[in-house]
């Protein structure tokens, strides 16, 4: 496969070879990013997706691919900015920034909102408890019917949403701004559990702070389909609907660094297993519901 490159996307917009596939908008909006050298990145500081690290440095999977991805574009610098997670889309409307990075996941309500890359990563949901999981927990619906569990997540996330869908009710939901805010509330023992990603959980608890106190539920039953699949949330970057031309110049990428191995190795970076690489989902199905 030819890797795309700054030269050829600037050759290919100035002969006017894009526009039958593509609306001047959106040749506009990548054409000034390849000619300034510049995106602007939205994530909300959360492990292992997007965050600022002891240094100061922003790391993550989400933020490591893109700056993978972009590179060759000629888009050599990438600023972060970090919003709460349930700020993002809006951010990203308002153009207070040109993407989100950060463990957004495809679904078909956020589809009429932004449009997505192709998804990178399959994960499920994750419960941490205190150790020893005293309430003894193993799914939603323990979670459900024991009646003195407080369960915490992030406010506008897919596994607080997946937690809600299997019946958890909703005032036994503490939602909060992000990871460590809920993780605090555990901690403190203001809820019993927290419900996320399983690489978040896996990152948390690496933390010795953390990981003497606290135990990721195993084994875990979450919400599952109607086909008796476990749900699993689909990540992938955003992008304003009017940027399908950025959009798909970052998809070629995506499958370049895919065949090239690249993903892998980011992926492994930060703790994901190869049972969570992206699926044979593609994002216009995830769109559709599946």
């Amino acid at each position: 496969m030819k890797t795309m490159t700054r030269r050829t996307i600037l050759a290919l917009t100035a002969a006017g070879l894009l526009a039958p596939a593509f609306p001047a908008q959106a040749q506009d909006s990548l054409q000034a990013r390849v000619e300034a050298q510049k995106v602007t990145v939205g994530i909300h500081n959360r492990r292992p997706w997007g965050y600022r690290d002891a240094d100061g440095n922003v790391a993550g999977f989400h933020p490591d691919l893109v700056r993978a991805a972009l590179a060759p574009l000629g888009i050599t610098e990438v600023d972060f900015i970090i919003s709460d997670f349930g700020a993002l889309i809006p951010g990203l409307q308002a153009k207070r920034f040109d993407m989100i990075a950060s463990g957004i996941s495809v679904t078909p309500e956020r589809c009429s909102q932004v449009i997505f890359s192709e998804p990178d990563l399959s994960v499920g949901d994750a419960i941490l408890v205190k150790k020893g999981n005293p309430k003894q927990v193993f799914s939603f619906e323990d979670i459900k019917e024991n009646t003195d569990f407080v369960l915490g997540g992030g406010r506008g996330t897919l596994n607080t949403k997946d937690a809600l869908a299997a019946g958890v009710p909703e005032d036994r939901m503490q939602q909060f701004p992000g990871a460590q805010e809920a993780l605090s509330a555990l901690m403190a023992g203001r809820v019993d559990g927290n419900v996320l990603s399983g690489p978040t959980a896996t990152m948390l608890l690496e933390d010795p702070n953390v990981g003497d106190k606290l135990e990721r539920v195993t084994p875990f039953t979450g919400l599952m389909r109607e086909n008796g699949e476990p749900v699993a949330l689909y990540t992938a970057i955003a992008f304003r609907p009017e940027d399908t031309e950025l959009r798909d110049a970052y998809n070629a990428r995506l499958a370049e660094m895919t065949a090239e191995g690249t993903v892998a190795e980011i992926r492994a970076r930060y703790g994901f297993t190869d049972d969570e690489a992206a699926p044979s989902y593609t994002t216009a199905e995830i769109c559709a519901g599946l």
